[in-house]
């Protein structure tokens, strides 16, 4: 739990639940499980400490800490360390967590899952009919992290069905192309429900993307992908919020300088050399490594005869890292929010 965090659409984190498990290719290199194997070994971080990730567990005592407490206004992420909606956390206890929230009307809880059949069936229940009769909280965000069109037609059918004030999507990491419009939800998907024509059709209010961080295992974000969803969200008048690249960089996203930055000569020039001739003649190397994604998410060397073939889409990536990758897309950040909010003006 914290006042303050790195993700770049919320203000803080609160954690009632800890540990999780993996549902799908986009739990793989999971964050919070990189940040466990650190928690858990740290015998002064109490809730963690010798525990594994998969030791699922609620903490009442957090209840009364951190949101319930804090007086200023704040975008609040529930659960970043695991799924509010996971199998093992009782409804109950989901009950008293939006006990806090129904409490806290100064700030806004955003809440993903990667189990929505799960939260669809906790609002479903007549214990908590009030979430239909008298509306859903208006400060809640229920959404589905999806990686790829299997998983967006699986989890955005089932969000959309979920009473909630703002409804989103975080497509990160991207591990594929995602065309929001053959989410089997009816005509033009979930971003233009029967093209408008019935104004309370359910609609998705938001669109988060990003690329997969996490070290060398990180897998790279096309970047069809990311200006693909771009561009459905701008037709459909949905505001798109482009987190990060990650660990890779595409070659169409850096300027000359940034990937000159990324070698060095093979040989260095001698008095009297011009070292643009000794760069010609011996080459250069990359200094960080480097892949080849295909618009299907395939990986190639760049040494593969197929790694450039035609139709696939190839696309030179470097891993520089989170920060150096950082969040531009065609040189703009895009950081758009549903309508009324913005994180730095809450």
């Amino acid at each position: 739990m914290s006042d303050k965090t790195g993700i770049a659409w919320t203000n803080a984190t609160w954690n009632p639940i800890t540990g999780c498990t993996k549902v799908s290719q986009g739990c793989k290199n999971c964050y919070a499980e990189r940040e466990w194997a650190r928690l858990s070994a740290n015998p002064k971080a109490t809730a963690y400490y010798g525990r594994a990730f998969t030791d699922i567990r609620c903490h009442p005592d957090r209840l009364t800490e951190g949101p319930i407490r804090w007086r200023k206004p704040r975008m609040i992420f529930v659960n970043s360390m695991s799924d509010l909606f996971h199998e093992k956390v009782p409804f109950e206890f989901i009950d008293e967590v939006f006990e806090v929230i129904n409490c806290s009307p100064m700030h806004t809880f955003q809440i993903l899952t990667k189990r929505p059949e799960r939260m669809l069936e906790y609002f479903q229940r007549s214990e908590i009919a009030w979430a239909v009769e008298e509306g859903p909280l208006d400060n809640v965000w229920l959404g589905v992290s999806v990686e790829d069109q299997a998983t967006a037609d699986e989890r955005i059918p089932l969000l959309l069905q979920t009473p909630a004030a703002v409804r989103w999507v975080s497509a990160e990491p991207l591990l594929g192309p995602i065309d929001l419009e053959e989410v089997p939800v009816g005509m033009f998907g979930p971003l233009r429900p029967y093209g408008g024509s019935v104004p309370d059709t359910p609609r998705l209010d938001w669109v988060v993307c990003g690329g997969e961080s996490g070290g060398p295992k990180a897998r790279p974000t096309h970047p069809d992908w990311a200006e693909d969803l771009k561009s459905q969200c701008e037709e459909a008048d949905v505001p798109y919020f482009f987190k990060q690249w990650g660990e890779w960089l595409p070659v169409n996203q850096m300027t000359e300088t940034e990937l000159d930055k990324l070698h060095r000569s093979n040989r260095i020039a001698k008095d009297g050399e011009d070292q643009g001739a000794m760069d010609e003649a011996f080459g250069t190397h990359c200094t960080v490594p480097v892949t080849v994604v295909g618009t299907d998410g395939v990986c190639l060397a760049v040494t593969d005869p197929m790694a450039f073939q035609a139709g696939r889409g190839g696309m030179t990536t470097f891993r520089v890292g989170v920060h150096k990758a950082g969040c531009k897309l065609n040189g703009k950040e895009w950081q758009e929010w549903p309508a009324g909010w913005n994180r730095e003006e809450v």
